[in-house]
């Protein structure tokens, strides 16, 4: 049998609570034997604090560079052109675009066929995705909303076209949804 002494367990569990505190720079002792005084909250406070503005100094020279800078891409956001009226519309429309494609689908799903092409039902769950996802960064004012607009235009664009090609009256509702989306995305996108 193994024997195991006492002391051996617990200088483990020491030397492993200070390479905790080492690696995490955090106090390990227990949470009765913590000094909550204001005064070391307050500290705390302080720390993360600074921690947080050290992590905005550290980003990516690239970050927000996808398309311009991030200067132009909030200029686009507060300019004139941007009136709220005009986000709120785009807004609209692409969740309605979105309720639209994912009924659409169900219903091509539905009849089969050519309605029911694995191109067609995967441009229109796209359609759908993108939408919401447009909808998403109009909600939380998203510095990137304006590159989701323009995503969203030339995917609604598409999907207009093909359901466009039916004749149904569900296919062509959708189509004109779909342009509706674009039209309204494309005006956030400029």
């Amino acid at each position: 049998m193994l024997k195991v002494d006492r002391n051996e367990t617990n200088d483990s569990a020491n030397k492993q609570v200070d390479y905790i505190e080492k690696l995490t720079g955090r106090d390990m002792t227990s949470v009765n034997d913590r000094d909550y005084s204001e005064r070391v909250l307050e500290d705390e406070a302080i720390r993360e604090s600074d921690e947080e503005e050290d992590w905005t100094k550290n980003q990516s020279p690239l970050t927000g560079r996808m398309s311009g800078t991030m200067e132009e891409l909030e200029r686009i956001q507060s300019s004139e052109n941007m009136a709220s009226g005009e986000v709120q519309q785009c807004l609209k429309d692409s969740l309605d675009c979105y309720q639209n494609c994912n009924e659409t689908t169900l219903r091509c799903l539905s009849i089969g066929g050519k309605h029911a092409e694995p191109d067609r039902i995967n441009l229109l769950l796209d359609c759908a995705k993108i939408c919401n996802t447009n909808a998403d960064f109009i909600t939380r004012n998203s510095t990137y909303y304006p590159q989701t607009c323009g995503i969203c235009a030339d995917i609604c664009d598409e999907c207009g076209d093909d359901c466009d090609r039916f004749d149904d009256d569900f296919m062509k509702e959708c189509a004109s949804v779909c342009r509706r989306c674009a039209e309204s995305c494309r005006e956030m996108a400029r």
